[in-house]
């Protein structure tokens, strides 16, 4: 069996080997450490690591939670929190990120492989179901449930707390859900969050430029990072 390569983010450097010694004799894989945001990066783009363990006070104006939405936009690299922060409004943040767990220091050898066994199945139990995804989805409208057939969503916009999703037919269907609740409802490799307020369906992508997705007459700016994205996957 192939051991799970986990890389570790945490900007004190005793923690980080604390935690490189524990893995090890828990039979996993530490591919590398990084404790700057920047570096972090860097490690996860060159050493593609099935999981990360990320400290969300990196001693830094962009925290832990911020490299997370990174780490998920570029990478979808599935993420365990570590904190010595269990504040509502701390949880409330890492909670957008729908990471595989939420350890508070100090832990235990036991807590962090509870943490890892445990959400690293059910992060492969979604990865499985996504492999044959459903046709639909069923969203909440209003006080009513409707069910909306995805290959008939063009794209989705977000609109603060409201999602307008538009469908090829020329409809708009406005439900209240997160980024998070709606990436969740949706099969990975159909849609795609291509910035802050969109997620296109790539099946419906007409053109793709240098800084640009087309979807139809709509006009999309797209980073670098995504529009190679959106080509490996047309």
């Amino acid at each position: 069996m192939n051991k799970i390569k986990i890389a570790i983010v945490e900007d004190e450097i005793i923690i980080a080997k604390t935690i490189v010694l524990a893995l090890e004799k828990l039979g996993y894989e530490c591919i590398g450490t990084a404790g700057k945001y920047n570096e972090a990066i860097t490690m996860i783009a060159q050493k593609t690591p099935d999981l990360v363990l990320l400290d969300i006070n990196l001693g830094t104006k962009k925290d832990g939670i911020d490299l997370a939405f990174e780490i998920k936009e570029r990478f979808n690299t599935p993420i365990i929190f570590l904190t010595a922060n269990s504040d509502p409004a701390t949880i409330t943040r890492a909670k957008e990120i729908n990471p595989l767990a939420f350890l508070v220091k100090p832990f235990s050898q036991h807590d962090l492989f509870s943490a890892i066994e445990i959400g690293w199945n059910n992060f492969n139990t979604i990865a499985n179901a996504e492999a044959n995804p459903p046709k639909h989805i069923v969203v909440k409208v209003g006080t009513t449930f409707e069910k909306v057939v995805l290959d008939d969503i063009a794209y989705l916009k977000n609109d603060h707390h409201y999602f307008d999703i538009h469908l090829t037919s020329g409809k708009k269907i406005v439900v209240r859900y997160t980024t998070s609740q709606m990436i969740a409802l949706l099969p990975t490799k159909q849609f795609v969050k291509i910035n802050r307020s969109y997620i296109v369906n790539v099946q419906k992508i007409t053109k793709i430029e240098a800084k640009s997705a087309h979807i139809s007459e709509l006009k999309l700016l797209i980073s670098k990072e995504i529009k190679e994205e959106l080509l490996l996957r047309m």
